[in-house]
């Protein structure tokens, strides 16, 4: 985790500093990025991993890699957006608790 969290930071630099064509998988709020409406439709959630371009501003853009999945990658999605849905209400009501305490 550390190193995973090593190499992303790496990234967001390099791409601060202006270069170009840097992607790395993320988890990320999809509604907040180009791109990320069309995944978060298919997903039903608004926070997905997918792999984004980084730019000097963050995040520039969202990859679909939905694309193409096949009928037992789509069983195994919905598997797995199950659990992630409870996590992502779980996360958001965490964050809206310590909002209050600030």
């Amino acid at each position: 985790m550390a190193f995973a969290g090593f190499r992303f930071a790496e990234k967001v630099i390099k791409a601060a500093k202006g270069e170009t064509g840097i992607v790395e998988p993320t988890y990320v709020y999809l509604p907040g990025v180009p791109g990320g409406e069309e995944i978060s439709k298919a997903t039903g959630v608004d926070f997905f991993s997918t792999p984004v371009e980084l730019g000097p501003n963050g995040v520039q853009k969202a990859i679909n890699i939905l694309d193409g999945v096949s009928q037992d990658e789509k069983t195994l999605l919905e598997a797995a957006v199950k659990g992630l849905k409870g996590n992502i209400e779980k996360g958001v009501e965490f964050v809206k608790g310590t909002e209050a305490k600030l």
